[in-house]
């Protein structure tokens, strides 16, 4: 008669799976950047309260981000993963509800940790992942879904704001989406490799090493060692811009240059294109290029877009300044966890963390410091000097070499 054929089960993609939670981890607060001036009105924030409660999100982050690397050794990173993603995104509707500064500083700080966990959980699966695939690159594509989550996230903020959608409705069903998007992940989502048996490979750019575990293996790299000063003047200066300039751009174009809220939320969105655009590239441009080059210009780059609003009149220059930066700026933050993963063939969590929370540091100071330094120079004259000290923190990171492809 018919003979039963059984149904071969599907393969997981890990990759895929990757890719949608660094979309859900970009996706979540990037929501709430368009909706920033609207929430600062509602509370009626200064600016340097606003920076105070934006530190919020840094202060959450950096504790969780170096106590991660302990849960992954004891937790299974795929569940890290799912777990933490889920958090991250249930907490977004509580910025709706915050009633005064301390509550939203308080609700971003949750936010922040949920984050933290996360960051360092999905970039050790993708590095993990890229070296048993024997250095075949992942990580800058999936940053690029990152991006993709950072731009999709602001679009739907924008497109809220101008449509007169309610923060608490806007954010409800971003979080149901994210959700969602979850759940489909969680099984393509890789389990964590078994520590010390994941040989040593150069993101991007091929190089494997030959650590294989056992009694034999590299010995872990203290949390210090996995940073050299080039690396952590790249993590800095890559996450100050980035986080700068997703805070505060809408701000900056929307009141100081006149454009209105409208069009201020859509600089969101446009530099976060320009992100995802340099960032899914990054894995042909910085072989092409070469990784010093690649800072070289982001330096370039940062520095020129971020002042360019000092020189001439009007939003267009400003809002083109801020794109600028995006185009250069994406490749940055994936090499600087590269070239840690290369110094710390013991645990790519470690490396991760390290870099993390170097940069995080960044988003410690930076915040506040642009709402501090507004009051003497106004929010365009603290944006220029802050793009410059990265833009020249990220030529130094050129000039000793942070990526092992350009070590002499």
């Amino acid at each position: 008669m018919f003979r039963r054929i059984p149904l071969r089960p599907r393969r997981p993609h890990p990759v895929v799976g990757l890719w949608l939670v660094f979309f859900v981890n970009g996706a979540v607060l990037s929501s709430w950047a368009p909706r920033i001036p609207e929430v600062k009105d509602r509370l009626a924030l200064s600016d340097a309260a606003l920076g105070a409660a934006l530190f919020g999100v840094a202060a959450g982050s950096l504790p969780a981000l170096l106590l991660t690397d302990r849960l992954l050794r004891r937790v299974d990173g795929r569940l890290v993963c799912l777990a933490s993603g889920a958090a991250f995104a249930a907490g977004l509707p509580a910025i709706a509800v915050t009633t005064g500064p301390v509550g939203l500083g308080l609700v971003l700080a949750a936010l922040g940790a949920a984050s933290g966990v996360l960051d360092v959980a999905m970039n050790t699966a993708g590095i993990e992942y890229q070296r048993r695939r024997a250095g075949v690159p992942v990580i800058a594509r999936l940053h690029g879904g990152y991006s993709l989550g950072v731009l999709c996230g602001a679009a739907g903020g924008a497109a809220a704001a101008a449509a007169g959608v309610t923060v608490a409705g806007q954010f409800t069903a971003v979080a149901g989406v994210l959700l969602v998007l979850l759940a489909a992940a969680g099984r393509h989502v890789p389990r964590s490799a078994a520590r010390g048996t994941v040989g040593t490979a150069s993101v991007g750019t091929g190089n494997v090493g030959t650590d294989t575990g056992g009694p034999g293996a590299a010995p872990r790299t203290p949390l210090v060692r996995a940073i050299t000063p080039a690396v952590a003047a790249v993590a800095v200066a890559g996450l100050l811009l980035e986080g700068m300039l997703a805070d505060w751009s809408a701000l900056l174009v929307a009141r100081d240059h006149g454009a209105g809220n409208a069009i201020g939320a859509t600089v969101v969105v446009a530099f976060s294109l320009a992100m995802f655009v340099s960032r899914s590239a990054g894995d042909r441009i910085v072989p092409l290029l070469g990784a010093r080059r690649c800072l070289l210009l982001a330096a370039l780059g940062g520095s020129a877009g971020t002042a360019v609003g000092l020189v001439a009149p009007g939003w267009i220059a400003t809002y083109a300044g801020v794109v600028v930066v995006g185009l250069f700026l994406g490749p940055v933050f994936p090499l600087a966890i590269d070239a840690a993963a290369a110094r710390s063939p013991g645990s790519a969590a470690r490396a991760t963390a390290a870099v993390s929370a170097v940069g995080y540091l960044a988003h410690l100071g930076g915040p506040p410091l642009v709402g501090v330094l507004a009051r003497p120079l106004g929010l365009p004259g603290a944006v220029a000097l802050l793009g410059a000290a990265a833009g020249a923190a990220l030529a130094a990171g050129a000039f000793r070499p942070a990526h092992p492809a350009d070590s002499p």
